[in-house]
């Protein structure tokens, strides 16, 4: 039976609707799950600092499909086998970390998109519906979402190239990355570290560009979406249980 690939997350953020998602660091479907129950948007999969493999991937992207969560996976590095790959086993959106260049960006574009935008290699697999998209091509072009990640002193000096590549439909900030770039580790708060969101950010809304960050508390979350961030993380699975836990065992002990 034939279908259409349909975004939902990419669809939301280009008419200006903010979208809650969250890091997911464990290689566990039920932790999606939880998520989904919960009512977040989307959920990015790390595969960059975790030891998710990619057949957990897949069953932790069936999970967010089934409560109607955008699964975006990002992957280890720029390399276009790893791009490509988790977009046929069924990746709605990959996010690219260390983006450091345009050039770097126009080739992860290419990577994800069929010719004539790009050179992504055919696939009749989960990602396709084993076949049954109309005109999955197409589809895949239109609807995949392609999110870089600006967390080095290199890509904020070119943030504005990286913002103008045709096909980008994000970048995102690692802001802790960003802060240990900018000579102060975690303090994501420090005013050099907010001129520099800043000028991402107007990059972004420059370029017509979706802003996203990672927003680890309460207050932050209402900061950036005060701001204008659309594309918000506001936790990341294990640190928030971690801190979840201790608060519990400390409540108790008291």
């Amino acid at each position: 039976m034939a279908c259409d690939f349909e975004n939902k997350l990419k669809r939301n953020l280009k008419e200006g609707k903010v979208q809650i998602g969250a890091f997911i660091t464990a290689p566990c479907p039920e932790v999606v799950e939880v998520l989904g129950v919960a009512g977040f948007d989307f959920v990015i999969i790390d595969t960059e600092h975790t030891a998710s493999g990619i057949e957990t991937v897949v069953d932790m992207m069936r999970a967010a499909e089934i409560y109607g969560m955008t699964p975006i996976v990002r992957v280890p590095d720029d390399i276009p086998k790893n791009i490509s790959r988790y977009q046929d086993v069924g990746a709605y959106g990959v996010q690219v970390p260390m983006v450091h260049t345009a050039e770097q960006a126009e080739r992860i574009v290419k990577a994800m998109k069929f010719s004539p935008e790009g050179n992504r290699g055919m696939s009749g697999g989960r990602g396709t519906k084993w076949g049954r998209i109309n005109d999955y091509r197409k589809e895949s072009n239109e609807e995949s979402f392609v999110a870089v990640m600006c967390e080095s002193l290199e890509g904020l000096k070119n943030i504005k190239e990286i913002a103008k590549v045709k096909g980008l439909d994000a970048i995102f900030i690692g802001a802790f990355d960003l802060s240990q770039a900018l000579g102060v580790p975690g303090d994501v708060t420090n005013p050099i570290v907010e001129d520099a969101i800043a000028e991402i950010y107007d990059a972004c809304i420059e370029s017509s560009v979706i802003p996203g960050i990672v927003a680890p508390s309460l207050e932050m979350a209402r900061k950036r979406i005060e701001q204008g961030f659309l594309y918000v993380t506001i936790l990341d699975d294990m640190a928030f249980f971690a801190d979840a836990v201790e608060k519990r065992l400390k409540d108790v002990k008291a």
